[in-house]
């Protein structure tokens, strides 16, 4: 019995030691440090750091750290709530507002004024409609009426220059200047203001006669004037003066239901 047990425990032996050896296959062979060196991966990253690297110590006080850290919050008391908000500040009285808005009020500037306005010429008919709508606007400004002479007709003519002889000397200007519609108003005229005077047309009303001197000038006859003839009525007319603008609105808006009244600016 004891031979059996010498003789197993001798083979076990060799079999250890052909292991070891790497007799038996490969398995032994790998852990030979030259193979074991030679399959290592990216042996350049590896770097041997000595005992006192401050990398190795850095994360170590950062451990330390960090317990302080939490150590710090657990011994927190709870009145680290948020604290209550501090109470708003009073508003200030609203006197000194009112004192400066009441200083910085400026009176508004007054509106332009009109000189002068006048309206007619009205017949005795129509002046009474025209005074009865006007009492009813309750205007602030009073109307002025005035009497204005309605003439019958206006005559365009050129007044007399050197007797005769000044008046055919300007009828050959006309005829020159192509102008063959005249007449030279002759010594016996009544009025002695057209005595060898140059009448150059007659017309009803004084726009139409104003219209046709404006058709002369261009022509050169710029010496032409207007004379009222055949005075025949009195017209009423109304003036206006001083007045702002609302009351000039009105006053047109008034005027518009008398269109065939004129509406003028006045002097004086």
């Amino acid at each position: 019995m004891l031979k059996l047990f010498f003789w197993l425990l001798l083979i076990a032996n060799g079999v250890l030691f052909a292991v070891n050896r790497g007799y038996l296959g490969a398995t032994a062979s790998e852990r030979h440090e030259p193979k074991r060196m030679a399959q290592q991966l990216q042996p350049e990253t590896l770097t041997i750091l000595p005992p006192n690297s401050e990398k190795l110590v850095t994360p170590a006080r950062a451990a330390e750290q960090a317990a302080a850290a939490e150590a710090d919050k657990s011994a927190k008391p709870a009145a680290d709530a948020p604290a209550a908000p501090a109470p708003a500040p009073q508003a200030e009285p609203k006197a000194d507002v009112k004192t400066d808005l009441k200083a910085e009020v400026k009176p508004a500037p007054k509106g332009e004024t009109i000189a002068c306005t006048e309206i007619g010429n009205f017949n005795t008919v129509e002046a009474r409609k025209f005074e009865a709508q006007l009492t009813s606007l309750h205007l602030p400004a009073k109307a002025v009426p005035r009497s204005v002479q309605e003439a019958g007709s206006h005559m365009v003519y050129i007044p007399s220059q050197d007797g005769k002889d000044g008046a055919d000397r300007k009828a050959a200007e006309l005829r020159r200047l192509g102008i063959q519609d005249f007449y030279v108003i002759p010594e016996s005229q009544t009025n002695p203001a057209l005595r060898w005077a140059i009448s150059l047309g007659v017309f009803k009303t004084e726009e139409a006669a104003k219209a046709y001197i404006g058709q002369l000038i261009p022509q050169g006859v710029r010496s032409a004037r207007i004379m009222a003839r055949n005075v025949t009525s009195t017209r009423q007319a109304y003036q206006w003066r001083g007045i702002d603008a609302a009351t000039k609105a009105s006053l047109d808006s008034l005027k518009a239901k008398f269109p065939n009244q004129e509406m003028r600016s006045c002097t004086g």
